[in-house]
């Protein structure tokens, strides 16, 4: 009699990329919070909640990735049988833990969403909402439903970041364009990952590198935002002197 433990599919190296996209949501979601306190720019508070909810989502997918295999081994003279059964609870486990993954996820980027379109019409919150909501029940039957529902909200945002790079050019704004065609890229593929196993590890690693680059350009923003304090500092410091 023994106990296995196995932690996602391909040996693990999915779980280890979505602890990298954990990782990384909570330095976004750290940074975030910190541009906050430094320009008082509520916005940046709440990317540091949906980046949050996004981290905390992804513990929950591990969690439900999390197989413990019970093996009794019965031995004869001539044969060796082995009997592997998984724990009844670990299945119920599982299946809440991807519930609420799926959840937390769907919220930090329907937060994200509020707050890039401005959206502050409570009816268009609740239907929003309410649509997350129904995509979440369907897909516990039909699972291409939640990806294709979180595609849909990352095409808007991309479209939305599409054109804010249009309209000013920089280079945080091109980043931020990049960190969510590459996440949406990602989505879409998910799409398709019953297919092919193979493709479920490459949306994993395109996952990870949309948020590594959201998380480079947090790390220039703030550089950005702490020389322009200091400059006004300087000047209002030289002005004083005169």
């Amino acid at each position: 009699m023994s106990l296995e433990i196995s932690l996602g599919n391909f040996y693990g190296i999915d779980s280890m990329l979505e602890i990298g996209i954990i990782i990384v949501s909570l330095i976004i979601s750290y940074q975030s919070r910190k541009i906050y306190k430094l320009i008082q720019e509520k916005r940046y508070n709440f990317f540091a909640w949906a980046f949050l909810s996004v981290a905390i989502s992804f513990v929950f997918k591990i969690i439900s990735n999390l197989t413990i295999v019970h093996r009794f081994y019965i031995q004869n003279v001539n044969f060796v049988a082995v009997i592997a059964r998984e724990f009844q609870e670990m299945q119920i486990i599982q299946f809440f833990s991807f519930i609420l993954y799926k959840v937390l996820f769907i919220t930090g980027l329907l937060t994200l969403f509020f707050i890039t379109t401005k959206t502050e019409d409570k009816e268009k919150i609740f239907l929003y909402i309410y649509f997350g909501i129904i995509a979440i029940f369907l897909s516990i039957y039909v699972n291409f439903i939640f990806h294709l529902t979180v595609a849909i909200i990352l095409l808007f945002l991309t479209e939305y970041f599409y054109h804010n790079y249009k309209k000013f050019k920089t280079r945080n704004s091109y980043l931020v364009f990049l960190a969510f065609l590459v996440i949406t890229i990602s989505q879409i593929l998910f799409i398709f990952s019953d297919l092919n196993p193979f493709i479920y590890l490459l949306d994993e690693i395109l996952l990870l590198s949309g948020f590594i680059i959201f998380l480079i350009n947090q790390f220039l923003i703030k550089d950005e935002k702490k020389n322009k304090i200091r400059s006004h500092k300087r000047f209002f410091a030289g002005f004083k002197r005169r």
